[in-house]
């Protein structure tokens, strides 16, 4: 699932509905609750303009929400290592650094990463996309047993739970800190708690 615009849409629709989009993850990342006509207000348009292109305050939520999560993919998962780029572990490393860094930089990484996003229709876009990266790591340690890399033994489904689970809670400890500590901290945290949760068959 995405947060692609309609189909039909004009070049200054769709700018419109970018201002809307943009205008409503701003009061989300800072209040986690968003009112339609003060998000047209910050848009430059009258509230009836946004039914145009979402047809509920639930309706823009969701939209904001899955497009976090499209440039969180984009940015995180979209492009992936090959073997020859190291091993298994050294990848993920890699992709769990980028992954705190692209949370710490991103206006509703904090919100998002923390829970604090208090609308329901934010709550239910979080859950499908969370549940989506739970089988992408479920794949991935797949990926890593079936080339020797990880222990057999692990089950994928719930190791790949648990990582992201895992991740989602140390970033929620690290971004509701005043001031946070440094993403490349977090990181580190980051990858020494994965190689804890994903030995290689010689550490068992």
């Amino acid at each position: 699932m995405t947060a692609a615009p309609p189909p039909g849409l004009t070049p200054k629709g769709r700018a419109t509905r970018e201002r809307l989009l943009k205008a409503a993850g701003a009061r989300l990342a800072r209040d986690g609750a968003l009112e339609l006509a003060a998000v047209a207000a910050d848009a430059g348009v009258a509230p009836s303009v946004v039914y145009r292109y979402f047809a509920s305050k639930d309706g823009l939520v969701d939209a904001v929400v899955h497009a976090f999560y499209d440039e969180y993919d984009a940015a995180v998962f979209a492009t992936a290592l090959a073997d020859e780029d190291g091993s298994w572990l050294e990848r993920e490393a890699f992709r769990l650094r980028r992954e705190v860094a692209f949370l710490y930089a991103h206006p509703l990484g904090r919100a998002v990463a923390a829970g604090l996003l208090h609308e329901a229709a934010a709550t239910r876009a979080d859950a499908v996309r969370t549940r989506e990266h739970a089988v992408a790591a479920a794949r991935n340690i797949r990926h890593g047993q079936r080339t020797g890399q990880l222990d057999p033994a692990i089950d994928a489904g719930l190791a790949g739970a648990a990582t992201m689970g895992a991740l989602r809670a140390l970033l929620a400890g690290a971004l509701t800190r005043d001031p946070p500590p440094p993403a490349a901290t977090v990181a580190d945290v980051a990858v020494r708690v994965g190689r804890a949760l994903l030995p290689p068959p010689a550490q068992r």
